[in-house]
């Protein structure tokens, strides 16, 4: 199912990758979508994602700006890390939503 890239929002799950028109990766399935990537979906002239059906579209229950603290926070301890590597981008995915989830949590406001 094709979403166009006006409907996403901060926050959104992809099923497929998401590739520029010369073949670059642009974002790897699973990831949480943030302003950052819809920006560069819009300069690399992307105008819809393919997605394998309504259900694999997700949103993520944390608060955008939570999810971009924590894409900052890892930046810095995936550096160099290839996340085109399948079993690289589960692993930053799996500590993308951990992160968040803690950052989410009233203690960590504070």
């Amino acid at each position: 199912m094709k979403i166009p890239i006006a409907e996403l929002k901060e926050g959104v799950s992809l099923s497929l990758d998401v590739v520029s028109p010369n073949g670059q990766l642009l974002l790897k399935s699973g990831f949480p979508l943030t302003e950052k990537h819809l920006r560069a979906f819009k300069m690399w002239g992307i105008t819809e994602v393919e997605t394998e059906g309504e259900n694999d579209v997700q949103v993520l229950p944390f608060n955008p700006e939570i999810l971009a603290k924590a894409d900052l926070l890892l930046h810095d301890r995936f550096y160099g890390a290839d996340l085109s590597n399948p079993v690289l981008s589960r692993i930053y995915g799996f500590c993308l939503k951990r992160l968040a989830q803690k950052l989410s949590q009233p203690s960590a406001a504070s």
